[in-house]
């Protein structure tokens, strides 16, 4: 069975006990702060022109649901392909001008052209060289000597690169193997008429004796049998090459000494040039700077590409294929090409003053009224707070964004009130705030005293210390001090001082299974009119 809910009125000149019953009912005690504001999509995007051309093609229509990154209409603009084309041919050429740049700095490394030895090195480190200065000599193919034996058309057919050869040294009977590396292609025409075509013997080691004419007799091993040279052969001197400075210089270091034998490609000595070094920087900064408005002109490019940068609902589509537009000058007086809304989550923005503003936390709950829909509400959360408050009547407020999932039944536009809940507690035990007093920094409630067993004097000085939790504007949490049933004097309301000081009430709190009452301070509770059964 619920338990009472009574007021107890004391006034100097009689008593008199009106108790009232109702159905306690459980009463969530919440601080909030209400706010009014218009709902709108998470997102919404009003297209306006980026640049100027020709509607090529419009992708979507209103309704259609689109993904971030979904195409939504394009423009063609032939000077911006014109453009872009000759931004790209440019970058080639820079690119091409750094290559040679960096070909021409190789070049001051000096390099052996072939295998061979070092004769002889013509510069020292220091030394300045032009382009076309001999600074090394070199005698190719070390280690080996060559012959170059003459045969008549009919035995050159049977000859081969790679068949092996006897080569017989006339003055010592010596033998030595060899292998043809080649052949002449064109015949040579000799004093008799005859026309003779050489073969290259190559031979391991070094024969070869200068001022010294050394005769052989040569023997090639076909694959159809022995051929043999139609004169004698004398052995060739080794090939020897200058090498060359490819570039202008100062030689900065020389690598090899004299009779060292080097491979192909082997570096000889380097050379100091600044103005091979200028040429690659310079170089690298018009390819940079080619780089640069290649990007530029992609960018222009992609600007005439429009795409959905979130995904979201068409609300409105104001252009139509083939229509010429040009980027307005006040871009805020254009029409919105095309208007794209993200109704996955709403929001709504409301103002708070500065003392509700600083108790504001984001992810704080939120309840959303709409009075379209008075039997509905929708739930939300704070998601921010603005960091700089604006002046309205001589006020500080700072606007507080609220977000929602989607809410199907409300439209863009619309008025909403958003309650933030800052605190909020079920069953607990409450009093109305005016039955609360302060003194000394503490908090107290007067309680009533039985008139038989105490005079006026003590009865106005039977104060209770209580300890406080949360307070509304109506009611204040008592966590200490008080429980259920405990009677507690309520001071009434009055327009002048002497009735205030002439009358008072009594709040008996009979809490029931749900919490409080329903009702406010001032009057009967919810559950119906009070019961007097007499005076």
């Amino acid at each position: 069975m619920s338990r009472p809910f009574s007021i107890l009125i004391h006034m100097p000149f009689r008593r008199l006990l009106l108790p009232f019953f109702l159905q306690p009912q459980s009463v969530p005690l919440t601080d909030s702060i209400k706010g009014s504001g218009t709902i709108q999509p998470n997102q919404l995007l009003e297209l306006k022109p980026r640049g100027s051309g020709t509607v090529e093609r419009v992708y979507v229509k209103p309704g259609d649901k689109v993904k971030a990154g979904d195409p939504l209409l394009v423009l063609y603009n032939r000077t911006a392909d014109l453009a872009l084309e000759k931004a790209r041919i440019k970058l080639s050429i820079q690119q091409d001008n750094l290559n040679k740049a960096l070909s021409n700095l190789e070049k001051a490394e000096i390099r052996a052209p072939k295998r061979g030895t070092v004769t002889e090195i013509l510069v020292e480190k220091g030394d300045s060289v032009s382009k076309g200065t001999a600074v090394a000599r070199l005698r190719l193919n070390p280690g080996k000597t060559t012959v170059k034996a003459p045969f008549n058309g009919a035995q050159i057919k049977d000859v081969k690169v790679g068949d092996k050869a006897s080569v017989l040294f006339l003055d010592s009977l010596y033998e030595a193997a060899g292998v043809v590396t080649a052949i002449s292609e064109k015949g040579k025409l000799q004093s008799t008429g005859a026309i003779y075509y050489y073969a290259t013997i190559e031979i391991d080691g070094e024969y070869y004796v200068e001022g010294t004419e050394t005769l052989v007799d040569v023997t090639v091993h076909t694959a159809e049998g022995v051929q043999k040279a139609v004169e004698t052969a004398t052995l060739e001197a080794p090939e020897e090459i200058e090498v060359r400075a490819e570039a202008s210089g100062t030689v900065s270091a020389v690598h090899v000494k004299e009779n060292q034998t080097v491979s192909a490609n082997a570096k000889l000595m380097s050379l100091d040039s600044d103005e091979l070094k200028e040429s690659v920087e310079s170089a690298k900064r018009s390819l940079e700077q080619a780089k640069l408005e290649l990007e530029e002109r992609e960018l222009a490019k992609n600007e005439l590409v429009y795409t959905a940068p979130f995904d979201g609902t068409i609300v409105e589509v104001n252009v139509s294929e083939g229509e010429e537009l040009t980027q307005s000058s006040s871009q805020g007086s254009s029409e919105p090409l095309i208007i794209l809304a993200d109704y996955s989550r709403m929001k709504v923005v409301i103002s708070v003053d500065e003392l509700d503003a600083v108790k504001v936390q984001k992810g704080m709950p939120v309840k959303v009224t709409s009075d379209a829909f008075p039997d509905k509400s929708w739930d939300g959360i704070v998601e921010n707070v603005a960091e700089i408050g604006k002046s309205t009547n001589e006020v500080s407020v700072f606007d507080v964004t609220i977000v929602t999932g989607p809410i199907e039944e409300l439209k863009a536009g619309m008025t909403v009130t958003a309650e933030i809940i800052l605190q909020s507690k079920e069953n607990t035990l409450i009093l109305p705030a005016g039955a609360i007093r302060e003194a000394n920094g503490k908090t107290f409630v007067l309680l009533p005293v039985n008139e038989d067993e105490a005079d006026g004097e003590n009865r106005r000085q039977n104060l209770k210390e209580v300890k406080l939790g949360v307070k509304t504007g109506d009611y204040v949490e008592i966590l200490e001090g008080l429980n259920e049933g405990d009677e507690v004097i309520v001071p009434a309301s009055s327009s002048s001082q002497s009735s205030r000081q002439n009358s008072s009430r009594a709040f008996r709190f009979d809490m029931g299974p749900g919490g409080g009452p329903s009702g406010g301070p001032g009057g009967p509770p919810a559950g119906g009119p009070g019961r007097y059964p007499g005076r």
